[in-house]
Parts: C-alpha cells; structure tokens; sequence
C-alpha cells in the first residue's frame, strides 16, 4: 500500500500527451480514416465521425472495459447497414484495430514530461498517478508509454509501493474524473491513507478539438470545479489545480513552456507538503 503526504493527478490527453489531441485535428484524423479504409465504410466525413462514432458512445467508452475497437466495429457496422455498404466482419475489425493503432501510436507522452515524472517518482512521500478520462486500451498503453521513460508503472487498481506512476484510467474504474466514484476507488485502491496535499494537473478537455463533445466550454469549468471538489472531499485534503491550457497559440513552444509552468508548480507545492 502507499501512505504519501502528497498525491499529483496529471492528465493524459492534451496534457502529459499533445500527440492525442494533433491525431484528432481535422487533417490528421481524415488521413488516419482514409488509411485504415474506415472511410469506405461510411465514416467519410469528420461530422459522421465525432456525431455517429464518437460522441454518442464516449460515455460508454470511457466507462467500461468495452474497449474504442469494439464500439468503433458497433458503430461503423450499423453505419454501413444504413448505406448499404457489405461489410466482411473480420475485415472491419482489422480496420478498426488499424485506426486505433494509428490513434494510440501518437498518443505518445512528451519526453518534455520525463523530469518531472521521474523527480516526483523518486519521492517516497508523492504519489504520481495520470488519472484520465480514456477507452480501456489506454491504461496499458499509457504503462508502456511511462515504462518507455524509464518509469515503473502499473494500473492504480493494482496499487503497489512508492516510485511507482499509477494509472487511473476511467473505463477501469468505471467512472468518469468529474465523478466522486471515480476517485473514491482510486483513493480505496491507494489504500485509504493520510494525504496533506493534492495537485491537480489537468487540460480539462480544453485542449480537445471543438467538434469533441467532451470539450463544450461549459462542460470544461463544470468538470474542474466537481473533481476538485470530489478529491477534496474523499482525499480529505487540500486541493490545487493547475488548467493546462494551450488556448488559442497551440503550438509546441507553448505546450513546453507550459510544461515548465506546471513543473514549477507541482515542485513548489510537493515541497510545501514534504
């Protein structure tokens, strides 16, 4: 079990991973679709793709273990049905495996993170946990991806000793971030322990492209203000949240400049903790 003084909760898309949020930038996400000749099966547009694919399924996607790959097939299958596209069933799901492929392989963690993940890691008093709203590949995906910056990591459901980066990812706790199950699990699965102090490191969906539903402006400050108010009441600590937002100048000199921003504000805050 882990007993620190300070737990940091840092996002993944749009956050430790800007690579996520590019995938789904008009150009890159129809060429991803063209590639993996999801196009021809009817998701030929980007409306078809974030109205009939992707929103409509999110909240399912990121709450259970169903998986991106097997709503993507539910989806695009009942899609062609409705065009009258034939559809090979092993076919399809090699075309959606090949999407999800193409989306996970950008979803890369910036090497610009590896400091700060690996100083916060060598703190037997911080728990350093990306805790993220996601579809169930995720959660081995992000392991690999911090195991790839020389990290040990493991899924927060199988909690272990200090230096090691969970993953709290929502489709395996069953809750989105926004909800107080979400983090009375993760808190459960840490082992319940005395927490002085814990930073919020987090896009929001701000980050997100407009089309997503998951980043409305409103919804974006309604999700901020419930989680920190969730991790206050169930940590029983004090909280603070640094946005991570790129706005309208989403460019990498932005993105690592805020970075820094969010590592001097972690630094300075674990310190006061210590």
């Amino acid at each position: 079990m882990l007993e620190p003084r300070a737990v940091v909760l840092l996002d993944f898309s749009g956050t430790l991973s800007l690579g996520a949020v590019l995938f789904a930038r008009p150009a890159s996400l129809v060429e991803a679709l063209q590639r993996s000749h999801l196009w021809e099966l009817g998701v030929d547009s980007l409306q078809v793709f974030w109205e009939e694919i992707v929103n409509p399924t999110w909240e399912e996607g990121s709450t259970t273990g169903k998986g991106y790959r097997r709503l993507l097939c539910e989806r695009v299958r009942e899609l062609a049905r409705r065009r009258g596209i034939e559809v090979d069933e092993d076919e399809l799901k090699r075309r959606a495996a090949a999407f999800v492929a193409a989306y996970l392989a950008r979803s890369a963690i910036d090497p610009a993170w590896g400091t700060v993940l690996r100083a916060l890691a060598s703190r037997p008093s911080v728990a350093a946990i990306v805790a993220t709203d996601h579809y169930a590949e995720a959660t081995a995906h992000i392991v690999g991806e911090l195991t790839a910056l020389g990290l040990a990591a493991a899924p927060a459901l199988s909690a272990q000793g200090p230096g090691v980066v969970l993953v709290a990812n929502s489709a395996d706790l069953g809750a989105p971030k926004a909800s107080r199950g979400f983090w009375e699990r993760l808190w459960e699965a840490l082992g319940a322990p005395p927490i002085a102090r814990a930073v919020i490191v987090d896009d929001l969906g701000a980050n997100e492209q407009p089309q997503d539903s998951y980043a409305a402006p409103e919804m974006i400050q309604r999700r901020m203000a419930q989680m920190v108010q969730s991790v206050a009441a169930v940590f029983r600590t004090q909280v603070a949240a640094f946005p991570f937002v790129l706005g309208q100048e989403a460019d990498m000199d932005r993105y690592h400049q805020l970075i820094r921003n969010a590592a001097d504000f972690i630094c300075h805050l674990v310190d006061e903790s210590a």
